[in-house]
């Protein structure tokens, strides 16, 4: 008897282990990230960065629906400039809000072939950090950290377009998208409003709920 349930056990783990691990996928995205709705009237400025996916079950024709996770980084405001004011420093640089990114994703693709038009849902949590750096007259750093976490979620859709197969390694997808990203009530830093003077830093907090459009360009490829 304790044979007999050994064995269906085992295949009941080898079964589902089988499915979930079929035909996964890796892939890598070029981000640009446009501020929208009240978020956009804090900071209007296009986010830049990447993204990695691994879908640990890729939707097929057979099996529609897929699960992955999405691991992505864009930055708001990177730059490097001079600084002329009245003050105790005069260089300044890197006043980015930056934000990363962890998503549970549900992709949902009914169709096979060379083209294959999908639909997507995620839902994960956003770490958001600003480290702004400034130099003093005797160019001594002096720096400005500000994080927060917060909730996020959001939709998406696009299409993956068939580059080349090999049947005994897999195949490699062009895949074009958008996604719609929002997230729970965050603090996040006023970039215009950082100054320093008399040994010490003043700038604005805003707390606000971020809104995205980001539309992205990659390579996924599919593993046998």
């Amino acid at each position: 008897m304790k044979t007999n349930i050994t064995i269906l056990t085992t295949a009941i783990f080898l079964l589902t282990a089988s499915y979930l691990v079929a035909q996964p996928s890796f892939s890598f995205y070029f981000t640009t990230a446009f501020p929208v709705n009240d978020y956009r009237l804090l900071d209007s400025e296009e986010g830049y960065g990447g993204n990695l996916e691994m879908f640990f079950i890729s939707p097929s024709k057979q099996k529609p629906l897929g699960v992955g996770i999405s691991l992505s980084y864009f930055g708001q405001g990177l730059f490097f400039y001079e600084d002329y004011c009245d003050c105790e420093t005069y260089l300044s640089n890197n006043r980015a809000n930056n934000f990363t990114n962890a998503h549970l994703v549900f992709q949902l693709a009914p169709t096979g072939g060379t083209v294959r038009p999908y639909l997507e849902t995620l839902f994960g949590g956003s770490y958001i950090f600003s480290n702004s750096q400034i130099f003093t007259p005797d160019y001594i750093p002096v720096s400005l950290y500000i994080d927060d976490w917060a909730w996020s979620y959001g939709i998406g859709g696009g299409f993956k377009i068939l580059l080349g197969a090999d049947d005994d390694s897999g195949s490699l997808y062009l895949d074009l998208k958008g996604r719609y990203l929002m997230s729970s009530d965050v603090s996040i830093l006023d970039r215009n409003s950082i100054r320093y003077a008399n040994n010490g830093f003043y700038y604005t907090v805003n707390e606000t709920q971020l809104n995205f459009v980001a539309v992205q360009i990659g390579v996924i490829f599919y593993f046998r």
